[in-house]
């Protein structure tokens, strides 16, 4: 049986089935992790996912840096998995001990040493490693996980979305054969599915996505909008958030879990000691659901908008795949911290109105549902659109358009759309193919970022990101024609589907006679036209 492991925002599960006890456990890390409480009857242990880097060689990881004090030191490294899904780790680097570390390197040790921890408790395992991923990660994100739990972990490694393995960690309150919705609202981000599960394999789950959707918002989120509003409130100049920000934002998540755990208030304070100020703060439940209510920017959804917004999408497309309304949902699942939010799970019985809303294990039913996915099945589909880009004359510009659209089962088998290739000029005998992806998620803005000197306001065009990604423009131009393509010529014709790896994969014909035109390889090979089936690029 697998092991798996949730890389979360704030807080990290391993996750392993007991032989003995015929049971999934969460195993004790000495030194690593802490017991969290759930509203169910078991607490969970999870390991917060903070690294810190100090003088001496080893790093410092999880409950050990709480331990020593140094949450909110310089050296300390926090959110690294919102750090990877949006930038891949390419944020601005901290100078720490004459030494600049940046997230990418951070998130590799943090996982490392995690694993790391894992192999110690349960020695040299051959066990297969479930890693779970947002349902809107970007490939880049996914490739870099797989390769950073690679060191430890060099035999089998399988993928697995974050919402589906939550239904599994609640697979004692599931029905054989039924639709179910999964709501997976944690530190970085909101996911939704639409499953279907066939129980009748002994003690596995063969599970079908009907429809799946997800944004970037989670409590690191609304931390960041407590903060703002605190800054304003306060009114604090961007010098005290750079000063003291960092443990003002720790004080708004320490008193934001407290008052989503029932308490009425929670309240710090915070000295400036170059200042000389001291800064008191109380926050209520009630300020809290107001924040949560509130409209961030013109035109830009409430909290609760976006989670509506996020489940429609879902649902859109489980209607339009299997005909499954929300109506026929069986139950709706909850996990991750923040769906302990105040009002979050009175939105969502509102939403499901007669539909019974499960959340007893918020914090670890993802690693406990992806440890049963090792044996079973998942039919997955695609979450992004993957594009081309085509020159628009109505418009007179360039445009994506859709060549595999999400929602697509994969493996497909054979092409899902053909498409002409033109040539851009006279005598042209390199062409060029760039694939992107595309994605509905509209992703909130985020007011802080913590850098080389601190916490600072992010403002105006920093705050900008695109919703689509190039996934190979450094390796676009592999179509060779023999002979020259003329101007404007409608010559190639091409195909995509997508096969069992999640590779976007490409059959390619020249329609002119007599031609030797073929594809260049990564090493520079060759291969005569036509082809069938050829992975470009992994999804």
């Amino acid at each position: 049986m697998a092991i798996a492991f949730d890389f979360g925002t704030c807080n990290s599960v391993v996750a392993r089935w007991n032989e003995v006890l015929k049971d999934i456990e969460t195993p004790e890390l000495p030194n690593l992790g802490i017991l969290y409480p759930q509203p169910g009857e078991n607490d969970a242990r999870v390991i917060p996912s903070m690294i810190h880097f100090g003088e001496g060689d080893t790093p410092l990881v999880g409950s050990q840096v709480a331990g020593a004090g140094l949450v909110n030191h310089p050296g300390t490294f926090r959110w690294l998995k919102m750090d990877m899904l949006r930038t891949g780790g390419a944020n601005r680097g901290r100078r720490v001990n004459g030494e600049v570390i940046y997230p990418r390197l951070a998130a590799n040790d943090l996982v490392d040493r995690i694993l790391m921890f894992v192999r110690g408790v349960f020695g040299d395992i051959d066990d297969e490693l479930v890693l779970t991923v947002p349902v809107e990660a970007f490939d880049h994100y996914i490739d870099w996980l797989r390769e950073a739990a690679m060191k430890r972990f060099a035999g089998g490694i399988s993928i697995l979305d974050e919402a589906t393995a939550c239904m599994l960690g609640y697979g004692d309150e599931v029905l054989d054969n039924e639709p179910y919705c999964i709501i997976d609202f944690g530190g970085g981000t909101l996911d939704v599915s639409i499953v279907r599960t066939d129980l009748s394999i002994t003690s596995h789950a063969r599970c079908r996505i009907l429809g799946r959707a997800g944004e970037e918002i989670g409590g690191m989120m609304i931390d960041n909008w407590l903060l703002e509003r605190i800054q304003q409130e306060q009114e604090l100049g961007d010098k005290d958030i750079a000063a003291i920000g960092l443990s003002l934002l720790e004080a708004v998540e320490q008193a934001k879990i407290t008052v989503s755990n029932g308490s009425l208030e929670a309240s710090f304070n915070r000295f400036n000691d170059v200042t000389g100020r001291l800064i008191n703060v109380t926050l209520t439940a009630d300020t809290l659901r107001e924040v949560l209510e509130t409209e961030r920017e013109p035109g830009m959804n409430n909290l609760y908008q976006h989670i509506v917004r996020t489940i429609d999408r879902a649902i859109d497309q489980a209607r339009d795949r299997a005909g499954i309304r929300k109506e026929e949902l069986k139950g709706v699942f909850l996990v991750g911290g923040s769906s302990l939010l105040p009002g979050i799970k009175d939105k969502i019985r509102d939403y499901f109105p007669g539909t019974e809303v499960h959340a007893g294990r918020p914090f670890d039913a993802i690693a406990r549902g992806a440890c049963l996915y090792s044996s079973g099945e998942i039919d997955q589909t695609l979450t992004h659109d993957y594009c081309l880009r085509s020159w628009n004359r109505e418009i007179r510009d360039f445009e994506l358009v859709t060549v595999v659209p999400r929602g697509t089962p994969y493996p497909t088998g054979k092409p899902v759309c053909s498409k002409y290739i033109k040539s851009a000029s006279e005598a042209q005998d390199v062409l060029g193919l760039v694939i992107y992806e595309r994605t509905l998620m509209s992703r909130p803005l985020i007011s802080y970022v913590n850098g080389a000197d601190g916490l600072r306001p992010v403002r105006g065009q920093e705050r900008q990101e695109a919703r689509h990604k190039a996934l190979n423009p450094e390796d676009s131009e592999f179509i060779l024609a023999d002979p020259p393509c003329r101007s404007g010529e409608r010559r190639f014709v091409a195909g995509f589907g997508v096969d069992k790896d999640r590779r976007l994969t490409l059959w390619l014909r020249d329609t002119e006679p007599g031609n030797r035109s073929s594809i260049r390889l990564r090493d520079g090979s060759r291969l005569p036209l036509p082809v069938m089936d050829l992975p470009v690029v992994k999804l």
